[in-house]
């Protein structure tokens, strides 16, 4: 699988900016990704670290056989990434020339653990509170993804260590951005205002609670 060439456009956003390091002597490249929870666009655009788009992702999650297909700035399909079940476990399909090469799927309580994807053999390790991974095949790593922090968390960055592995590696990162875990910024009780309220024939700063307590001394 080839990664894109020749086909990139000028990017809509000035937020990234960054360089290419060289690992053993291949070009380590990293791409930038909206986090699903500030995107939702049908397709968003993926670029490079000039600010180039480099590729095009377009679907949804949420049903059975709902997919993401990622294509080149030429419109070319190069992977895909279909749901096969819903619910608490749910497991995902990635395909290459509509050829299945690996499944992934979360596991139960999966905050900070190991995730294997059959079928490529790659293992994820990472937390799902903080959108922190890396992937590896063997004892080398595939990439690694991470909230970009000069974009303000809004984007983020997956650093890939081969250039024909970026395709399945950003569809691996969008199914690991899904399961991301959101905590709720604000208690329950903030968010609807909740206040213990004052029985009948009760003063206002008396309630139940401290009527039960009464009877019981």
């Amino acid at each position: 699988m080839k990664p894109l060439t020749g086909c990139s456009k000028s990017a809509d956003t000035d937020k990234i900016q960054g360089n290419q390091p060289m690992k053993g002597g291949t070009p380590v490249r990293t791409l930038y990704m909206r986090d699903h929870a500030t995107d939702r666009q049908p397709a968003t655009v993926i670029h490079d670290e000039n600010n180039q788009a480099a590729y095009l992702l377009a679907g949804k999650w949420g049903l059975r056989q709902d997919a993401l297909s990622l294509y080149n700035m030429c419109g070319d399909l190069l992977a895909e990434v279909s749901q096969l079940s819903l619910g608490l476990l749910p497991k995902f399909a990635l395909y290459v020339n509509h050829q299945k090469v690996g499944v992934v799927g979360k596991s139960l309580g999966f905050v900070r653990e190991v995730v294997y994807i059959r079928g490529l053999n790659w293992v994820i390790v990472g937390n799902a509170l903080t959108n922190h991974y890396r992937v590896f095949k063997g004892s080398h790593q595939v990439f690694a993804m991470e909230p970009a922090a000069e974009t303000g968390a809004s984007f983020l960055a997956i650093t890939i260590n081969h250039p024909q592995d970026e395709p399945l590696a950003i569809l691996v990162a969008c199914v690991l951005n899904h399961w991301a875990k959101r905590p709720d910024p604000q208690p329950l009780r903030r968010k609807f205002k909740w206040r213990p309220q004052a029985e009948p024939g009760l003063s206002m700063g008396t309630t139940l609670r401290d009527c039960h307590w009464q009877k019981l001394h």
